[in-house]
């Protein structure tokens, strides 16, 4: 059975600057016909076997699967789904999507729920640890804004603000940029005072201008 070789072709991946697309996609193939042993069902002669090979190459470069991890993550998904017959382009295609989750970053909820427990803590004079934070991204997603806006502004406006700021330091990760590391332990000894709708007002102006988000109308 012969291999695709299309030329000039890459695969970015966190592991080694640049890996040859063809190895890698050649090597993806192959785990895909362990996971689904009967693939000659739908691969019954190498003409088959390599004009779906062709396709499946095509459907990479087209919707951007060029990343280990979005491959990592379709071969997890394949075997979990189990069964015997080989997946659909398609079907694959919906694997391979990735998730907070298959970086280890927790959801929006919870990012501001732990942002705001450890803004609340330094704010009060109280060290935060760095393993305190659920993710480097909440820590830098908070920074983003402000550990002091974040309890100065209405608690839905600085919800919101944060999964802006939170969404856009998760795109970064899962792009594969490396987040500075989160400060050992981080004290700040005044505490927030409850602010007028004015200030509030200006802190929300000034995080909206950061976020680059319209102000409200």
């Amino acid at each position: 059975m012969n291999n695709l070789q299309p030329k000039n072709a890459t695969l970015k991946t966190t592991e080694q600057p640049v890996l040859s697309f063809v190895d890698v996609f050649n090597q993806f193939f192959l785990e895909l016909q362990v996971i689904f042993p009967a693939w000659r069902v739908a691969f019954p002669t190498t003409e088959h076997l390599d004009a779906a090979k062709t396709q499946w190459l095509q459907l990479f470069l087209d919707e951007g699967i060029r990343t280990q991890a979005q491959i990592n993550a379709g071969l997890r998904r394949a075997r979990k789904a189990g069964g015997e017959f080989f997946p659909s382009p398609s079907k694959f295609l919906e694997w391979s999507k990735l998730t907070l989750a298959d970086f280890g970053l927790p959801n929006p909820d919870d990012a501001y729920r732990n942002a705001k427990y450890c803004c609340e803590a330094i704010n009060r004079g109280f060290p935060v640890k760095d393993n305190q934070w659920l993710h480097a991204a909440v820590f830098h997603a908070a920074n983003q804004i402000g550990f002091d806006d974040v309890l100065v502004i209405p608690d839905d406006q600085a919800a919101r603000c944060f999964e802006r700021a939170y969404k856009l330091t998760c795109d970064a990760v899962m792009a594969g940029r490396l987040l500075p590391t989160i400060p050992k332990a981080i004290e700040h000894k005044s505490t927030p005072k409850k602010a007028s709708p004015e200030i509030a007002n200006i802190h929300l102006s000034a995080m909206r201008a950061v976020l680059g988000l319209r102000s409200a109308a």
